[in-house]
């Protein structure tokens, strides 16, 4: 049965939940690095000692990602005191408001880069520590509902409740543009990319209801469809 070792940051709960539930299915272990003592990740192209430790307990014969995921909710989950909007490149088509500023898209690209670096390192060091295939899993499409965010605020709560949830489409954009910088990272070191189920999208490409957990994060049922997804 393949052995399938998870690196990852909080969108790795999902998965970890669906696995759980399965109850039968491949041997998984998952690194969830957000505490502490996996700081700082990677250092000149190093994985952190404790998170070596764990890579060493498990040989696997997958090795996945779930590193990052959730720069481009800092950047617009909330309603900017300036409202901007953007032209997506690959999708110019997509509705743009003309009561807000529009900012170059390069600009904002610019600024997630800038945000997303220390996981891109340390997802190339964990490309460079393994050997065998590897997957980097594609954040979850935002939630469209404003009033579920605003109930659900994850840890946006003070900054919600005093402007509010930005545009759906404009958050759904920066998603896009988001993941983007990752799918770039995934073809210059040799991982495969692994977009969001579409199934798991409505017909907008965001988020359905069934799979809400807060405002940042999909719930057991998402994470159950990620499953089948990486044992495909």
């Amino acid at each position: 049965m393949r052995r399938i070792f998870v690196l990852g940051h909080s969108h790795l709960t999902a998965l970890q939940r669906a696995r759980i539930e399965a109850g039968a299915g491949p041997e998984m272990a998952f690194c969830g690095v957000t505490h502490a003592d996996f700081h700082p990740e990677s250092v000149e192209g190093r994985l952190h000692p404790a998170i070596m430790a764990q890579i060493e307990a498990m040989p696997a014969e997958l090795y996945v990602s779930m590193l990052g995921g959730n720069d481009h909710c800092v950047l617009c989950l909330v309603n900017d005191p300036r409202p901007f909007d953007f032209v997506l490149p690959e999708a110019p088509e997509l509705y743009t408001d003309p009561g807000a500023e529009i900012v170059p898209a390069g600009m904002l690209r610019a600024e997630l880069l800038r945000r997303v670096t220390g996981h891109l390192d340390t997802l190339a060091a964990f490309r460079a520590t393994v050997h065998g295939p590897m997957l980097h899993v594609e954040s979850p499409p935002p939630i469209p509902s404003a009033a579920f965010i605003a109930i659900n605020p994850d840890t946006f709560g003070p900054l919600l409740a005093a402007r509010g949830a930005a545009p759906s489409l404009l958050r759904y954009k920066m998603w896009r543009l988001h993941s983007g910088l990752y799918r770039e990272a995934c073809e210059r070191l040799g991982i495969t990319f692994l977009p969001a189920p579409r199934e798991m999208q409505d017909e907008h490409g965001m988020l359905p209801p069934e799979a809400w957990r807060d405002a940042t994060h999909a719930n057991t049922l998402y994470g159950r469809h990620v499953l089948a997804q990486i044992l495909a």
